[in-house]
């Protein structure tokens, strides 16, 4: 019987210490945005390997593309890792000039 009652409160003790845990709030704030840099030059297959393997990598970016014109990149990242100051001091980082910057609205597909 002793053991019987023991087993049960074991059993009571581990499932009320997993209900207790506190929900975890930080997962709800991880927006994505999206912002379209203008550079003051044509990309170049050189600017694009520069782009590829330093801005794609800084924190919190998670999607990269190039306009059609040939001088923007529209860079998609997390709102809470990152923002658009530093993303503009990671393209001076490798040396290419940001004329200006814009959100882009996002489009919802269905």
């Amino acid at each position: 019987m002793r053991k019987l009652v023991a087993l049960f409160t074991i059993i009571a003790l581990s499932t009320s210490v997993g209900f207790a845990q506190k929900k975890d709030t930080k997962k709800t704030a991880n927006q994505k945005e999206t912002v379209q840099f203008r550079l003051d030059e044509e990309i170049c297959p050189n600017c694009k390997h520069k782009i590829d393997n330093n801005i794609a990598f800084e924190k919190g970016v998670t999607n990269i593309v190039y306009g059609k014109d040939g001088n923007s990149v529209q860079v998609t990242y997390r709102s809470d890792k990152t923002d658009t100051l530093k993303l503009k001091k990671a393209f001076d980082k490798v040396k290419l000039n940001v004329i200006e910057s814009e959100m882009v609205a996002d489009k919802k597909t269905r």
